[in-house]
């Protein structure tokens, strides 16, 4: 049997996803690299593993989803059994773990009963009291930063200290959730490590040729924290000074950086992607970081970077000169000005416009990215946004040659689950929302239900819950006949993509609807594996049809 002092484990988003009948829909679509269970892990797992083991704690990070998602064969149980540890860390970072976070803590309680599990990341913090109060098999939630006081809690448990106070950390005194006292952020993050992958096993997915980037890829920060108040984001500017007590952001200086990217290829990895605008630390930080990555040349294959507002030409202009294939990446949301800025993006469409001119010119390619549906979406909205969407495609044909082959492209999600701690989840009234579950509880019972469109957990002013469902579909098909248009997608993979996507979607959504208005729990079950039989199959016609074409 291994035997480590702390064993962090990343959850799939259902736990149970291959037992029970689950119909991902158009998540699948849009989240084509993680995995409708969301298998990357959060980065702040690998420096919080990486600085237990700089301070001679044994450990290691398993990515429980993803051993889970690649081998339908895997025994969750057996496995975890074989791990020994007196700590069990479970990441419930994003919301969408929530099911899977906690169904992998009562397990590693049942089969590790003396262990103490722990669970932490910002959807935990949001609900710290709620987790330890409701569920038993959970000691510790671990709210923000964690680094330092995971290393407290880990000497605190060698000194043998049970009801110890600890900054940052909820714990469960006599049935009780006791808050300790809150911890001040780190003032450097320039501590912490985020490229230890030797202590992330499996990591396959990492290292994929067959999903993009198609070559092995890691993400590291620029900073911790954010400038920005996009309503619905739980890692905002307001979130971060809620959830992490951190007031401003901090900037990771230009040569550790460096010394990341030089850690990662030593290692294999080919793309990053530095997340977090750079432009944030102000112009003497972007253009440092940018000197310091030049001066040095940059070690792997292709770098990735957020833009968080529209960029002049004088920046992308210095990110073209790197010497490596430079990606950028920005997120209006909407094709709407109105519905953006609402939402806390605060540009024009034709300041965007211009982004794109100016990337094209310096033959940085970039990737548009928008959000269905926001709080002043409507259906007119989002045909607006449709029309930009065939603009950016127009752009990109025109641009397009040989050695150059895309210019710009965009691409888009559901939002699906509004961030807990985020402005409209505490406040939703306040910014055209209204919120279907506001608990941890609740996100659970409805990540439990069979269908996609049943784990939405907002409606807005103008959209209930079964028109953001509707509307998401209409968008999917309108992309799909868009990309097929522009000659993105040829006709077999927009007939595939339709098919699996929008006509079959439509056809479980009704389908499902019917099943949970019985009565008879056991029917329902029945029903239900019935339908994911039949949707089996209609996925082996496919694919021979596809073969056909």
């Amino acid at each position: 049997m291994k035997r480590y002092d702390a064993v962090f484990l990343h959850p799939p988003a259902i736990y149970d996803f291959r037992e029970r009948p689950t119909f991902p829909g158009p998540i699948a679509y849009t989240v084509t690299e993680s995995t409708e269970q969301f298998i990357i892990p959060p980065i702040g797992m690998l420096s919080i593993a990486e600085y237990l083991d700089r301070h001679g704690y044994r450990v290691v990070v398993e990515n429980i989803g993803e051993r889970m998602v690649q081998d339908k064969n895997f025994d969750v149980e057996g496995h975890i059994k074989g791990i020994e540890g007196s700590v069990y860390a479970i990441d419930l970072h994003w919301c969408v773990h929530a099911q899977g976070a906690i169904e992998l803590a009562k397990l590693c309680k049942r089969l590790h009963p003396d262990s103490v599990i722990v669970l932490g990341g910002l959807t935990a913090t949001r609900f710290h009291e709620e987790i330890i109060r409701k569920y038993e098999f959970v000691d510790v939630v671990i709210r923000g930063e964690a680094e330092k006081t995971f290393l407290e809690l880990m000497n605190a448990l060698d000194r043998g200290q049970k009801n110890m106070s600890v900054g940052n950390a909820t714990l469960r005194v006599n049935g009780r959730p006791v808050v300790g006292p809150s911890a001040a952020p780190s003032e450097s993050i320039d501590e912490f490590d985020f490229t230890r992958l030797d202590l992330l096993v499996p990591k396959s997915i990492l290292f994929s040729k067959s999903r993009p980037p198609y070559c092995a890829h890691w993400s590291i920060p620029v900073c911790r924290g954010c400038v920005e108040n996009c309503v619905t984001c739980g890692g905002s500017a307001y979130a971060c000074a809620r959830l992490l007590g951190r007031s401003r952001p901090s900037f990771r200086r230009p040569e550790r950086i460096m010394e990341d990217l030089e850690r990662l290829a030593e290692q294999g990895v080919k793309a990053v992607f530095l997340f977090q605008d750079p432009r944030m630390g102000g112009k003497r930080y972007w253009e440092s970081l940018l000197s310091t990555l030049r001066k040095n040349g940059l070690p792997i294959d292709h770098l990735t970077l957020e833009l968080f507002r529209p960029a002049d030409a004088e920046y992308v202009k210095a990110l073209a000169g790197l010497g490596v294939s430079v990606t950028l990446t920005i997120s209006p949301e909407s094709g709407v000005d109105h519905v953006r800025m609402a939402h806390g993006r605060n540009y024009t469409n034709a300041e965007l416009i211009k982004t794109i001119e100016v990337c094209q010119e310096n033959r940085v390619p970039l990737l548009v990215f928008f959000m269905l549906a926001l709080a002043e979406d409507n259906y007119d909205t989002v045909k607006e946004t449709w029309k930009l969407w065939e603009k950016i495609c127009m752009m990109d044909q025109e641009a397009r040659s040989e050695e150059y082959p895309i210019t710009v492209n965009y691409g888009f999600g559901p939002m699906i689950l509004l961030d807990p701690g985020s402005l409209a989840f505490d406040n939703p009234s306040s910014y055209g929302y209204r919120m279907l579950s506001n608990t941890l509880e609740g996100h659970i019972k409805q990540m439990e239900q069979p269908s996609w469109h049943q784990w939405i957990n907002y409606e807005t002013k103008y959209l209930r819950r079964d028109e953001i469902a509707k509307l998401i579909l209409d968008t999917v098909e309108y992309s799909i006949s868009l990309r097929e248009k522009y000659g993105i997608y040829d006709r077999t993979t927009a007939f595939v993509e339709k098919f699996c996507y929008v006509d079959l979607s439509r056809l479980i959504m009704k389908e499902v609807d019917k099943i949970a208005e019985l009565k008879d729990e056991k029917e329902k079950d029945t029903r239900l594996r019935l339908l994911q039989d039949k949707v089996r199959e209609y996925f082996t016609k496919l694919g021979e049809r596809a073969h056909a074409l």
